[in-house]
């Protein structure tokens, strides 16, 4: 009897969970919505937190996208500076080249002589020959012989351990050489360095007259002076007149060591030349 009794109570309770269930089933909409709520509350992160991190992302997008703009700016203006200042050294060659050319054109006003420009256009260097290419020819008036100037100024000749020149005039055209070859539109200008060149000469302060040499090589030879010359170093050595082919009074250099000559029959000198051959890009030709 007593065991049919808690047979019973057991069924009762069962029927009474199995209620409270079906009535927990009917209303677990709102349950589920409060569960879900605070589940995502639980693990997903909070406005302020998103807020922060959208914030931030963004802020490295643009300082991202500043730098790679500063980058292309800054190329932008490396290539700005570097054309201005190609544009600035082209602009300082052509007021040099003016100003340079002016000063010709002013010293060719005070000279008994027409001077006409040519460019140098090639050279010929050899053992044997030291000449130069010119744009002027025959078909110009240019013929065998014709004297070769360049216009000079300021400092010393091409060496600069060389006593300073005694003269105040260094400004000027200086001897580049002669014309030894003359075709229709170019010649050949034989220099003055080279060892078949010979010209009157004379020592500017004291007026002792000789012939400078060429030599093949860096310096002249100043010859056939006197033994009793007056001449000391950094003496300017210019053109004498004489042989019929330079006019007087051009500069051809600077006396840089005074020799004695065989047997003391003649005084010698080798002489810096005043123009220097290798920086030559023009040249003026003496027309007679």
């Amino acid at each position: 009897m007593l065991l049919k009794e808690k047979h019973k109570l057991l069924r009762l309770l069962i029927i009474y969970l199995s209620i409270s269930l079906l009535l927990l089933i009917f209303r677990t909409g709102r349950i589920v919505k409060v569960g879900r709520a605070l589940f995502l509350y639980l693990l997903a992160p909070s406005p302020r937190i998103v807020s922060k991190l959208l914030s931030e992302t963004g802020r490295i997008g643009r300082s991202i996208s500043q730098l790679v703009s500063a980058r292309e700016e800054n190329k932008i203006l490396q290539e700005r500076i570097t054309s201005l200042l190609q544009e600035k050294e082209k602009l300082q060659e052509t007021i040099s080249e003016s100003k340079r050319l002016k000063r010709i054109l002013n010293y060719q006003e005070e000279t008994p002589y027409e001077l006409v420009s040519a460019r140098v256009v090639g050279w010929t260097p050899s053992l044997f020959s030291s000449a130069l290419l010119i744009d002027k020819g025959i078909n110009q008036g240019f013929e065998k012989d014709t004297p070769v100037v360049a216009w000079q100024e300021g400092g010393n000749p091409q060496d600069p351990g060389v006593a300073p020149m005694k003269s105040e005039r260094l400004n000027g055209m200086a001897v580049v050489g002669r014309i030894s070859e003359s075709g229709p539109d170019m010649s050949k200008v034989l220099l003055i360095t080279d060892s078949n060149s010979e010209l009157a000469a004379m020592v500017q302060r004291s007026r002792e007259k000789g012939v400078i040499a060429g030599t093949g090589e860096r310096s002249l030879l100043l010859k056939y002076l006197s033994p009793t010359a007056d001449l000391e170093i950094g003496d300017l050595i210019i053109t004498s007149g004489m042989g019929r082919i330079f006019p007087a009074g051009l500069v051809i250099g600077s006396v840089e060591e005074v020799l004695r000559g065989v047997g003391g029959l003649e005084k010698r000198a080798w002489v810096v030349p005043r123009v220097n051959i290798n920086q030559l890009e023009d040249v003026q030709i003496i027309k007679r």
